[in-house]
């Protein structure tokens, strides 16, 4: 063997060794995880940044690397070619196409994106300086490739602009689940992350306190009256109603009390704060964001003719993210829905609808009630008494106690087919 057909064979495993970086290059630069780089760029990593700016400008990215590729196996065909004619003659002309696609295939294609797929950042990373120098040395030929290729998708009436890909919320619900499966985080933060995506659709109607539920003083209470009432009820501010509990006139706080009255001057009218509105429809994410401008701990919901619906409170909308927030006087709180024995359950009547079915997988709903209680009532088509049933499907409920005024607690039965 020449001179010459050595210098081809190096030439040759160069121009694979090339084939296998730029295809490697592809692999990586597709799914590199983007997070992580931006949080190495974060750190100040040089390299991550170089990435960062590589990936964010994808469409240059790739021709960059299919037009290098490209370059390079076209150039190793050809010397591969000329080298089998050089020793076997013409006949051989395709053998070597054959030699060469087996050589493509296998050190140029599949083994260094295989190897990319498992390795993407790293190669991503050391490959930085290199495409991030070819794709500057090949604009030019970019240029023109970019206005062939977007000539010919006009004309196939596809716009070449229109490549914006968004993450839908699904995708990234999915996204959270695949982390909790492969144990990446826990139950308890895939839990509030659900619930951060379910608070942008949340309505001020699904999260209040209901008006019936309310505690509330009427403005012309006097002083031993309104101590009574927040001794009982340990709260620390209170609804101020006139004529009745429908019109909310001020936010009584204790601490209005404790500094700035005595007790033989005391008025509600003369400390009691503006109250802050809102309606059943407001959007609670951003209601959030107005209480918290506003320095105000309670909202008062209004319904369609403007009378109070119910009431919410920032732990109220927290406790939408993080889940229960109790304190020492919290402690006797009765929890909403309570599994009493196999598909036994006892139910709060302010208990929602979409918490039941999330809980036990029930299908309830109501177009009218959010609640499990107004849906009883819808149902009945009255106000029902303690021990009055209701069978819907395989779900029978039992009052188990109200008052005149209203339901307290259901006893859910589920019969199963």
């Amino acid at each position: 063997m020449d001179t010459d057909s050595i210098i081809q064979i190096i030439a040759i495993i160069i121009l694979l060794v090339m084939s296998a970086f730029f295809s490697s290059a592809e692999t990586a630069y597709m799914t590199v995880n983007k997070i992580k780089i931006r949080s190495l760029v974060g750190k100040g990593n040089k390299r991550a940044a170089i990435v960062d700016k590589i990936i964010n400008n994808s469409s240059k990215m790739l021709s960059t690397i299919l037009i290098g590729n490209n370059i390079v196996n076209l150039s190793a065909s050809t010397i591969l070619t000329t080298l089998v004619i050089h020793l076997f003659g013409n006949y051989a002309t395709g053998i070597a196409t054959g030699i060469m696609t087996i050589l493509v295939l296998i050190f140029g294609e599949i083994s260094p994106k295989n190897a990319a797929t498992v390795h993407a950042d790293k190669i991503a990373l050391a490959y930085a300086p290199v495409i991030n120098l070819l794709m500057y040395l090949f604009t030019p030929i970019i240029f023109i490739v970019d206005k062939l290729s977007g000539g010919v998708l006009r004309l196939l009436k596809i716009d070449p602009n229109n490549n914006k890909k968004a993450i839908t919320e699904e995708e990234l619900r999915t996204f959270v689940e695949v982390s909790h499966e492969d144990g990446v985080i826990e139950s308890d933060e895939k839990q509030i992350i659900n619930n951060l995506f379910d608070f942008g659709d949340t309505q001020a109607k699904d999260v209040m306190i209901p008006r019936i539920d309310m505690t509330t003083a009427a403005v012309d209470s006097d002083y031993n009256q309104i101590i009574s009432l927040f001794r009982d009820t340990q709260y620390t501010r209170l609804p101020i109603y006139e004529e009745s509990a429908d019109n909310i006139i001020g936010i009584l706080n204790i601490k209005d009390i404790i500094l700035s009255q005595s007790e033989e001057t005391f008025c509600i009218k003369n400390i009691m704060r503006e109250p802050f509105f809102t309606y059943e429809h407001k959007n609670v994410s951003e209601l959030f964001k107005e209480m918290q401008r506003g320095s105000h701990s309670i909202a008062i919901v209004l319904d369609e003719y403007g009378s109070a619906a119910g009431m919410i409170t920032t732990e109220d909308l927290l406790e939408e993210i993080v889940g229960e927030i109790r304190d020492e006087y919290d402690k006797d709180e009765t929890e909403p829905f309570v599994k009493l024995a196999d598909n036994v359950y006892r139910v709060s009547a302010s208990y929602k609808l979409d918490d039941i079915n999330d809980a036990i997988g029930t299908n309830l709903h109501s177009d009218e009630n959010d609640s499990i209680g107004g849906y009883i009532i819808e149902q009945l088509d009255r106000f029902p008494k303690r021990g009055d049933r209701l069978k819907t499907g395989n779900i029978e409920f039992i009052i188990e106690h109200a008052t005149k005024a209203r339901i307290v607690s259901i006893i859910m039965k589920i019969k199963q087919s």
